[in-house]
C-alpha cells in the first residue's frame, strides 16, 4: 500500500483542550504521528510526503474551497496573527464567548471571530495550525489523486484530524475535513463515493456537509452520542435531507462494544455502502475505539483492526484510509500495522 504523509505529521500539537470541565494536556501530541507513521513502515507501505500549496487562498486546491465556507478558510489563515495582535493574548485561540440560538449578529473582532468559528474548546488555534491543517489535506488530496490514477489503496496520514470540521467551523481537534475534501477529489472520476467512519467519535462535520447530496453515501460507527462526544449528532434518525435523504448512516454503539459487536455494525455499513453502488471508498481511520484509549469507550483488542482491515478489502473498491483519531500511544503503531497487513490480506 502506498502511503502518503504531511509534511507536518510530527508537528507540535495544541497545548490544551477543555474535558469535562477541566483543562488538561491535549491529547493530539506529536508523539501519535511517528507512532502511526512507524506503523505504516512496519506494515512495508510505500512512503511519499505530500508538497505544500502556498498558504494563499488563491492557491489553494478547489476542493478545500468547494467543500468549506470562503469566509472560513480566510479566518484560519489570519486568525493567529490577527489574534496575537491583542494587548494581553493568549498563546492559542480559546472562545470564551459563542453564538447560542438567542445570538445571530456577526462581528469580527478577533475574540468574536473565535467563537463564531470554533466549535468548542478541543480545537484551540496556535501559530502553525493552519499551515498544519493545511499540510493534513493536502496529503488528503494528494492520496486521492493516486486512487484516481489506478492505485487501489492508499493511506493519508493526517494530522491534525478532520471529520469534526464543519463547512464553516472547527471543533473537536479537527479544522479542515481531509475526507470530505478527498471525496470530492475522487468525484471527479467516480460517480459515487462511500465514505466509512470508524473513529470512535460520529463524524458529525462530514455528515454536515454531505447532508443534502446523493453523490456520497456517509456512514459512520460511533459512541452512543447521547452519553458521548459530539452529544449533538450521530443518532439514527438522521438520515440526510433534501436531495439526500437517506444517503446518512449512524450506527451508534453502547460503551463496552466489543470485537464481536463492532464487526457486526461492520458488515451492517459494509452492505450499505454495496447497496448504494460505491465506486470508491473512504475510511476515516480512527484507533480510538481501542480498550485503553483515553477518549474512548469501546474494548476493541489490536487483532481487531486486523478483521476490520480485512472486512473492508472484502467490499473490492478502491479504498483510501484517511487518518483520524487514536489517542492512545503505546498501542498506535501496532494498531495501524495490523490495520494495513489485515486489509492487505486477501
Amino acid at each position: 500500500m502506498k502511503a502518503i504523509i504531511s509534511p507536518y505529521f510530527e508537528d507540535h500539537g495544541p497545548l490544551q483542550m477543555l474535558y469535562r470541565g477541566h483543562f488538561v494536556k491535549h491529547y493530539d501530541v506529536e508523539h501519535r504521528g511517528k507512532q502511526i507513521y512507524l506503523g505504516l513502515i512496519d506494515a512495508e507501505c510505500s512512503i511519499e510526503v505530500a508538497s505544500m500549496p502556498e498558504l494563499g487562498e488563491s492557491n489553494l486546491h478547489e476542493s478545500i474551497l468547494f467543500v468549506h465556507d470562503a469566509k472560513y478558510i480566510d479566518y484560519l489563515q489570519s486568525a493567529w496573527e490577527n489574534w496575537s495582535k491583542m494587548p494581553n493574548s493568549s498563546t492559542e485561540i480559546l472562545p470564551n464567548i459563542s453564538p447560542n440560538r438567542h445570538i445571530d449578529r456577526f462581528n469580527e473582532h478577533p475574540v468574536a471571530l473565535a467563537g463564531w468559528y470554533i466549535g468548542d474548546a478541543a480545537a484551540p488555534i496556535g501559530e502553525n495550525t493552519w499551515r498544519n491543517a493545511l499540510g493534513s489535506a493536502s496529503a488528503a488530496i494528494a492520496a486521492a489523486s493516486r486512487l484516481k490514477g489506478g492505485e487501489l489503496s492508499v493511506y493519508a496520514l493526517c494530522r491534525p484530524s478532520g471529520h469534526h470540521a464543519c463547512q464553516d467551523m472547527a471543533m473537536g481537534m479537527c479544522f479542515l475535513n481531509n475526507v470530505a475534501i478527498a471525496a470530492q477529489v475522487l468525484r471527479q472520476q467516480f460517480r459515487r463515493v462511500a465514505i466509512l467512519d470508524i473513529d470512535m467519535h460520529h463524524g458529525n462535520g462530514t455528515q454536515q456537509i454531505f447532508d443534502r447530496r446523493d453523490d456520497v453515501l456517509t456512514v459512520s460507527i460511533h459512541g452512543d452520542p447521547s452519553n458521548f462526544y459530539p452529544f449533538y449528532s450521530g443518532f439514527e434518525p438522521e438520515t440526510g435531507s433534501e436531495k439526500g435523504e437517506g444517503f446518512n448512516v449512524n450506527l451508534p454503539l453502547p460503551a463496552g462494544t466489543n470485537e464481536i459487536s463492532y464487526l457486526d455494525a461492520l458488515d451492517t455499513a459494509g452492505n450499505k455502502i454495496l447497496e448504494f453502488g460505491a465506486e470508491a471508498l473512504i475510511v476515516a481511520t480512527g484507533f480510538d475505539t481501542f480498550k485503553d484509549d483515553p477518549l474512548g469507550c469501546f474494548e476493541l483488542e489490536s487483532c481487531s483492526y486486523y478483521a476490520i482491515g480485512k472486512m473492508i478489502r472484502s467490499l473490492k473498491l478502491p479504498t483510501l484510509f484517511v487518518q483520524e483519531g487514536g489517542y492512545f500511544v503505546p498501542a498506535l503503531r501496532e494498531n495501524v500495522r495490523q490495520m494495513v497487513v489485515g486489509f492487505e490480506s486477501i
